[in-house]
């Protein structure tokens, strides 16, 4: 499996630099208390956690990559300890996991089975590590709510609204970050929950919380501005900037489709990186871009907003998390938010 799927190690092990087996026993805190010029350098560095879930991180790993020289790579392990590692593992659970063929490395039936698991299983880790430092340290446990740049903001208000009418004991803290992050944080366990553009491709739960119409960002002078709705097909060979994430994300792609359907193949000529950046663009005169019903809060001068006749030219934003939360607070948080802001249907915002 290509190395895209790479969500739940991501968190821990991209910063890690072991010069030795991973079974020694080491720490896996933070080494925030270094020398000053190696703490510098290694604020975030950790290190593999012992006993037996080593083991599941060789064997997710080597399941992600399909590959033992790059999982080992990842794991800035040797090869022939990384191999160890799925030796033991193997004999403990009285199966192989991997088989190789003359494609490379295979996940065997079982193997299949057992490795949603180990994931499973090493996100309640981390997550239980970071309870139990919290709590030894004399910290409130603060649930974290990672949140996509493209979502709408007012969305977040009014999440944060109606939490706050709820008074919840536990601190809660919105952080922002790219869309294709989201995912990878929920799953190595340092975000709780996210909010961010569907579908996601991960094992990810989710709850719709916003549904809005599509709109195209026109400059002013452009033939089509004015107009005031537009078919889907009138785009065709219009150059278009995408300003809703990663073209190859999940979101993208079936936004993309949706157009497709409805008659018009986007020429999709640059991604922009932000929603402000795309109508910049758009202002200047490099193409046109497909924006959410949210956008027109905006007002961006010099640029046209037109919804498009096709009803089914949609956006949903929805709340994010990892299947069963384990964490009582977190469980109620889900119900409570989706509960409350449960999907609208398409239309204008106020």
């Amino acid at each position: 499996m290509p190395s895209d799927r790479t969500p739940v190690l991501s968190g821990w092990l991209s910063e890690i630099h072991m010069d030795k087996d991973i079974s020694s026993s080491v720490s896996p805190h933070l080494r925030e208390k270094a020398a000053p010029a190696q703490s510098a350098l290694n604020a975030s560095v950790v290190e593999l956690p012992v006993g037996e879930l080593i083991q599941y991180w060789c064997a997710v790993a080597v399941g992600e990559e399909l590959h033992f020289t790059r999982a080992a790579q990842r794991l800035h392990l040797d090869q022939s300890a990384l191999s160890r590692h799925i030796l033991k593992l193997e004999a403990k659970l009285g199966f192989k996991l991997f088989v190789r063929s003359a494609r490379g490395v295979e996940l065997t039936d079982a193997g299949k089975s057992f490795l949603p698991f180990a994931r499973k299983s090493l996100i309640s880790g981390n997550q239980g590590e970071r309870r139990g430092h919290a709590i030894a340290c004399g910290n409130r446990l603060e649930l974290e709510v990672a949140y996509s740049p493209l979502v709408d903001m007012h969305l977040i208000a009014q999440i944060r609204k109606v939490i706050d009418s709820a008074h919840f004991s536990v601190p809660i803290g919105f952080q922002s970050f790219a869309s294709e992050r989201l995912a990878a944080r929920l799953l190595d366990g340092r975000s709780h929950t996210a909010i961010g553009i569907l579908p996601v491709e991960e094992d990810i739960e989710t709850v719709c919380l916003l549904r809005e119409r599509l709109y195209v960002a026109l400059p002013a002078g452009h033939r089509l501005a004015p107009q005031a709705v537009i078919e889907a097909a009138q785009l065709a060979g219009e150059p278009v900037i995408w300003a809703l994430g990663a073209r190859e994300s999940a979101a993208s792609k079936q936004l993309i489709s949706l157009f497709q359907g409805a008659g018009c193949l986007l020429k999709v000529t640059r991604e922009a990186q932000s929603v402000s950046e795309g109508l910049g663009l758009v202002r200047e005169g490099f193409g046109v871009a497909i924006v959410k019903a949210s956008e027109l809060r905006l007002h961006a001068e010099g640029i046209v907003l037109c919804p498009f006749t096709e009803p089914g030219l949609i956006v949903e934003t929805g709340l994010l998390y990892t299947p069963e939360p384990k964490w009582e607070f977190l469980a109620e948080f889900i119900a409570l938010v989706g509960g409350n802001l449960r999907c609208s249907e398409p239309g204008i915002p106020n």
